[in-house]
């Protein structure tokens, strides 16, 4: 039975009721599925049988000649030392859940907000923020235990006291541990596999104070099963008008983040929060315009178990327009992404919560730029003070220079770029390349390089005189066999895919009240992108589409997420599934 949450309503429990279309049309295709299976199995007894008398003729003489030959080989050979296979061979983990952190809303540093006039406050009456959970089923319908728990802040050159993560707030009901290092299920109860799915809705996430949160699931059937869960900001007024939808993502002791600006007008926030039971130490590499920029406090930052704390990068490396951050960590794995927002004089420049984009390599895929006409752009950018405010890729060279070559891809393959797409980039430094000229679409950006880079781009929104929006799109590697993607609640937004050489990807939209629609699939055209919106996937159903099951059929697939709301646009990379820790190798020798 599905599960469906909403903070709002408290939990709501599906009594037996007639199941809705798109169940009957999951059960349907379970049920050919199993039926398909059960014939193969028949076929491959049919031949066993068939079979069985020649092999009980083989095995009885062969018996006779074992046994004779045992005899003699006792009598005249002394016996063996025994051998050790030392072959390194995985020792059986028990499955550990799987946990992903989420960025809290987009909040003015500490004090920022005293003594200003009302008229011109930076908090704003309107801003609204949400939480989306989707999770699926395993095949007998039992749904994995999940939990969301606020990060605390720590106090700074502190270890954060004896806090913690908040009193964890239950999306699913816990499982037996039985179960969730038991077998995997193949079926339901009834022969038939069912496979359904949770959906949580939840305001105000982080409460007032707009924490980090952390989302944890535990394993089912001694694996992890699919799920997701994205944060959506809006708002209409204050210095923190615009749009943000940011994916939670896996903590780690690695991440990049390219993009912050600290010029005037710009607050870029590090927000590093560590949802694990350990403490964690935390370093920062800095890389601006003109290399890497050298400050005290980038070294030895001491967050504790189950809390977060926030760095004003303007205080560590001021006046860049374009700076990337290196974050690497030591014991517990970290979550880290950048809050930033702008102001134009008195006109709010947009909101964007910055994600950890791929590490450093000599090619990236950047799907989910979303661009206005160029004339449109050239409006906004023509203004005093928003030269950099137009659609751009941000490069860095971490280590040794490199020349790129950056192509941009709409729904018709590569387009020409006015300003060619080949640039140098100096090592330890960042560049900005804009993305002048093109046509209101949403692109996918690939660079190539002969060294590694770091690589973000940024979209635009808004128009001259008046309010802008800026989206942060990361680098991201191929989906895999099977990514669960969750849609923020009440945004338009599409699933964005580029294939290199095409390919293919089967879609299965999953519904607010935890059916599974009917799957399609969608064809890439080699170097061409691909939109697709959450909204075409409805099957006529009252629910809405609150996710989507992709499951690559064909090639390569890169994909990410464009939000589009009335305050602005926003994106969020669908990085490849979390992938679940079975064993270790161990070798036994003497």
């Amino acid at each position: 039975m599905s599960q469906n949450q909403n903070q709002d309503h408290g939990p709501s429990q599906h009594p037996e009721q007639e199941p809705t279309r798109g169940q009957r049309k999951g059960q349907r295709a379970a049920e050919a599925r199993d039926r398909k299976r059960q014939a193969a199995l028949e076929a491959h007894q049919r031949g066993m049988v068939r079979k069985a008398p020649v092999a009980a003729g083989l095995a009885g003489a062969g018996v006779v000649v074992l046994v004779a030959a045992a005899v003699t080989a006792g009598s005249l050979v002394p016996p063996a030392a025994p051998q050790v296979d030392g072959t390194a061979v995985p020792a059986a983990l028990n499955a550990v859940p799987a946990q992903s952190v989420c960025a809290g809303p987009p909040r003015l540093p500490a004090g920022a907000e005293d003594g200003t006039d009302s008229q011109f406050s930076p908090v704003s009456t309107s801003a609204d923020s949400r939480l989306t959970s989707v999770l699926l089923s395993d095949l007998a319908g039992r749904f994995p235990g999940s939990t969301l728990a606020t990060l605390p802040a720590t106090t700074p050159g502190g270890d954060g006291g004896d806090g913690g993560a908040g009193e964890p707030q239950e999306l699913t009901a816990s499982q037996p541990e039985d179960l969730q290092q038991g077998t995997p299920a193949t079926s339901g109860a009834d022969g038939v596999p069912v496979r359904e799915a949770a959906v949580a809705d939840i305001a105000s996430p982080g409460g007032e104070a707009g924490e980090p949160t952390a989302v944890t699931v535990e394993p089912i059937g001694g694996q992890a099963t699919p799920s997701d869960a994205v944060s959506l900001y809006s708002a209409a007024d204050g210095d923190l008008a615009g749009t943000d939808a940011s994916s939670c993502t896996a903590p780690a002791h690695d991440h990049w983040l390219a993009g912050a600006t600290t010029t005037v007008g710009s607050t870029a926030v590090l927000v590093l929060s560590n949802p694990s039971a350990s403490a964690s130490t935390v370093d920062l590499a800095l890389h601006g315009a003109s290399g890497p920029v050298e400050a005290p406090g980038t070294s030895g930052i001491v967050l504790a178990p189950g809390q977060f704390r926030s760095i004003v990068l303007g205080g560590l490396a001021p006046d860049e327009e374009h700076l990337a951050v290196h974050v690497t960590a030591q014991g517990g794995a970290v979550g880290a992404t950048v809050q930033q927002h702008r102001l134009f004089g008195i006109t709010p420049g947009g909101v964007e919560v910055i994600q950890p984009t791929a590490a450093p390599s000599r090619s990236a895929v950047l799907p989910g730029l979303v661009v206005p006409s160029a004339e449109a752009a050239g409006a906004v950018t023509g203004q005093d003070g928003y030269e950099q405010a137009g659609p751009a890729v941000l490069l860095a060279a971490p280590a040794a220079g490199a020349t790129a070559e950056i192509t941009v891809s709409g729904p018709d393959g590569p387009v020409e770029l006015p300003a060619g797409g080949v640039v140098d980039v100096e090592a330890g430094s960042t560049l900005r390349f804009p993305l002048d000229g093109l046509d209101h679409d949403v692109y996918t950006v690939t660079v190539t390089a002969d060294a590694p880079l770091v690589a973000s781009a940024r979209g635009l929104s808004g128009q001259a005189e008046g309010p802008v929006d800026l989206s942060s799109v990361s680098a991201v590697g191929p989906l895999g066999l099977e990514r669960l993607v969750a849609r923020p609640t009440g945004a338009v937004a599409n699933l964005v895919l580029y294939s290199d050489a095409g390919g293919a990807v089967e879609i299965t939209p999953v519904l607010s009240d935890g059916s599974l629609g009917e799957s399609r699939v969608r064809e890439l055209g080699p170097e061409s992108t691909r939109a697709v919106a959450f909204d075409d996937l409805e099957d006529g159903d009252d629910a809405q589409v609150a996710g989507a099951l992709l499951e690559t059929a064909e090639g390569q697939v890169h994909a990410g997420v464009d939000v589009r709301g009335e305050q602005g646009i926003s994106a969020y990379p669908v990085v490849p599934q979390q992938q679940q820790v079975s064993g270790v190798p161990v070798r036994v020798g003497y």
